[in-house]
């Protein structure tokens, strides 16, 4: 599984939270056999929210997570801040038995999938929306989320990935 963070575009901001200078953030997580998808919104860029984000993947997603793929972004690791301290996100899936598999340093291509996500969702949802609070945010990204798990997917041979899914789990 893939994951990474976006930062919500300040334009899409509207009301207090425009005017509070707020900042937004899309955590996201992308299946890479099936390309189901999961995003939720937060107001702070940290690893407590990304040990969140691990939780809510492990609640939602019908099969266990093996591994997970991030950058090496505070909010996932302090490979290159700390020789000795770990993140709280390390320890989250140390904990939960999930390997964590961090790309090289300045290659988002290796995260293609996430970042391919992140720019449709640009395209199709950020251009168009605009948020007066995160919890606006989220209930928006819960109708995003539930059209673009739906979408066919030429790479999956025309079945959206949760059609994969479904076909998938009726043959275990």
């Amino acid at each position: 599984m893939q994951v990474d963070v976006k930062e919500v575009p300040y334009n899409c901001l509207k009301g207090a939270a425009r005017r509070d200078e707020k900042h937004f953030y899309q955590w996201t997580a992308i299946d890479e056999c099936t390309r189901i998808r999961f995003v939720y919104g937060f107001e702070e860029h940290t690893p407590e929210n990304s040990v969140k984000f691990f939780k809510m993947l492990q609640k939602i997603f019908p099969f266990k997570i093996q591994t997970i793929q991030t950058d090496n972004g505070t909010e996932f690791t302090y490979k290159y801040i700390s020789d000795t301290e770990l993140c709280l996100f390390d320890i989250a899936l140390k904990n939960a038995g999930v390997q964590h598999k961090l790309i090289p340093p300045r290659t988002p291509w290796h995260n293609g999938k996430v970042e391919r996500s992140h720019r449709n969702d640009q395209r199709y949802f950020y251009n168009w929306e605009k948020f007066a609070s995160v919890k606006d945010l989220n209930r928006k990204l819960k109708d995003h989320l539930h059209w673009s798990n739906r979408k066919p997917i030429r790479t999956l041979g025309g079945k959206s990935p949760l059609d994969l899914l479904r076909e998938i789990l009726s043959n275990a």
